[in-house]
């Protein structure tokens, strides 16, 4: 398919449809599809652009998120929009770019902001102000002083007590009117001994609270300063929230704050709206353009955090722009979300060992390994009504539901408390093969990056050195063709999507299982199976080995 250049108001860019591309007649679920081939072909026109007029863009220390909205005219043509994630940038704008959904103004245009600026200012001056550093300096030198000579004041009266006391005691000795006169001098001595320690006392600690008496008032002050621009910012976060108004394909327009809180969040987070497609499908919706396919792709050095390559396609992230599209989407028909399909249905749970204990099967690719909030078909539902009789909690270990074979499920309380041991100490040996998408050097090795959830993403996990879980794996290379790699895969530890990530990170194998939705590029099936798996029986103690025969090959 042809494209040109011919652009309306700079932004809307032209698609020859003269070979007849069907336009599909519902949008692509936005979370989670492969782009049309129309919007392929736009975002294949976008990157030749970005490559001819933004060539330092792959020299950046990290790349960023574009999109294509291919739209339609109310007089029938066909075209595309483009746009970017992230604040507005003025080295991109060569390109035309639909501008932000609202645009933050800056400097003297932001009065509010220079004014909480300012007040940041004034905090920060006096917390770094030669008299504030003085006075914090004085108060602790002159508290350690009051409290040295507080305790030196009270062991001289403790020693002073106890020589009175050695005085009385041998006063016994002395005549009547000797023995008289030295107890009522020991007397008016304990006396004054008591009301000097206590002046004394005193005055040590009024000479403490003048000092603290200074320094409180300026971190009164300051606590009154951040209270204020603490208070400022929260009014000025729910002015930007009325003015950040997003549109839908009804005509409707609501207010970024209303449109989270009517989908169950209480407050948007950082950057909702600034991702491509809120921005994309705004700009359509004022130019009353209608929205057809939409493709996001990543353009750019890869971040360290997420997997991230440059040129390929990405759905739009959940986080920020679920309630986001949600909204905006209405009035325009949307297939529905595939991940709530039940890919298992209809697919054989194969039983390949079973005693009275427990039975190890071979899980389909698409099959649940237990009951989601929207299919509840899968093996644990399964296996509970063909083994009615069973207690516990039956399910011991999981695997993605994208990921096939060898799973335990034991058929008794006691059996699955002793094989849950045994993967909390890591005794089982699991050994998964996998095709990569495409070839590596290495041969064999371990790969040890740290997971954690990418909020703005579930379920997929990202490499987080600081915050993330110790996840290791040793892997070995089967076979290699000209195109993929057939690869051994024995995690060490069990997190989440642990050899999806570790296969497609950069700073793994750099190579995404093959048909991997999430982390490379999808197709019939991810090509991932648990072979064999090994155990010691929870009752006699012999080792158990169980091996499936691979259901894909390169």
């Amino acid at each position: 398919m042809a494209v040109t250049s011919t652009s309306i108001n700079n932004k809307f860019v032209y698609l020859d449809t003269s070979n007849g591309t069907p336009l599909a007649e519902a949008f692509e679920y936005p979370h989670a599809y492969t782009p049309t081939a129309l919007a392929q072909e736009a975002a294949e026109h976008l990157q030749k652009r970005l490559t001819r007029d933004l060539p330092t863009l792959t020299k950046q220390p990290k790349g960023r998120m574009f999109g294509v909205l291919v739209v339609a005219t109310q007089t029938g043509s066909i075209g595309y929009l483009s746009g970017y994630s992230g604040e507005l940038q003025a080295e991109l704008e060569s390109l035309a770019f639909v501008p932000p959904v609202y645009q933050l103004p800056k400097g003297e245009d932001f009065p509010e902001m220079a004014a909480i600026n300012a007040i940041g200012q004034e905090i920060k001056s006096l917390e770094k102000s030669d008299e504030y550093d003085l006075l914090k300096t004085q108060l602790e030198r002159i508290r350690k002083e009051v409290e040295e000579n507080i305790r030196v004041a009270r062991v001289a009266a403790k020693q002073a007590k106890a020589e009175r006391y050695l005085k009385r005691k041998n006063a016994t000795q002395l005549l009547e009117q000797e023995r008289k006169q030295l107890l009522e001098e020991l007397s008016r001595q304990s006396i004054d001994s008591g009301y000097a320690l206590k002046r004394f006392s005193r005055s040590e600690r009024l000479r403490l609270e003048k000092v603290t008496e200074a320094t409180r008032k300026f971190e009164q002050r300051i606590e009154q300063l951040k209270a204020l621009r603490k208070s400022k910012s929260a009014e000025l976060q729910e002015a930007i929230f009325r003015a950040y108004v997003f549109q839908n394909g009804l005509g409707e327009s609501k207010d970024v704050k209303t449109v989270f809180t009517d989908f169950g969040v209480d407050v948007p987070p950082a950057g909702a709206g600034e991702c491509a497609a809120p921005k994309l499908f705004q700009y359509a919706f004022q130019k009353q353009l209608k929205p057809i396919a939409l493709a996001e792709f990543w353009w750019g050095p890869s971040p360290n955090s997420e997997i991230r390559e440059q040129g390929k396609f990405y759905p739009a992230c959940k986080r920020k722009c679920q309630p986001i599209l949600a909204f905006m989407l209405k009035g325009i028909p949307v297939k529905p979300n595939p991940l709530l399909e039940n890919f298992g249905k209809g697919k054989e749970l194969e039983v390949l060992y079973k005693d009275e204990h427990l039975v190890v099967v071979n899980k389909p690719s698409g099959l649940l390994s237990v009951p989601g909030n929207h299919i509840t078909d899968s093996v644990q539902v399964r296996l509970q009504k063909r083994f009615p009789e069973a207690t516990g909690p039956m399910i011991v270990h999981r695997l993605d539901q994208d990921t096939s074979g060898v799973m335990i499920v034991t058929l008794t309380k006691a059996a699955h408390k002793r094989l849950q041991q045994q993967f909390a100490e890591r005794t089982v040996d699991k050994i998964y093969v996998a095709t990569l998408e495409k070839t590596i050097v290495e041969t064999s090795g371990v790969i040890d990056l740290p997971l954690i959830l990418d909020i703005n993403n579930r379920p997929m996990q990202k490499v987080d050195f600081e915050w993330g879980k110790p996840a290791t794996t040793n892997y070995k290379v089967l076979q290699k063709s000209a195109t993929q790699t057939l690869i051994q895969l024995s995690p060490v530890t069990g997190r989440s999507h642990q050899l999806r990530v570790h296969c497609a990170h950069k700073l793994g194998l750099h190579a995404p299982i093959a048909g991997d939705n999430l982390y490379g590029s999808p197709s019939d099936r991810l090509c991932l199976h648990a072979q064999q798996i090994a155990f010691s029986h929870p009752f006699t103690n012999k080792v158990v080995t169980v091996k499936t025969d691979l259901p894909f090959s390169i």
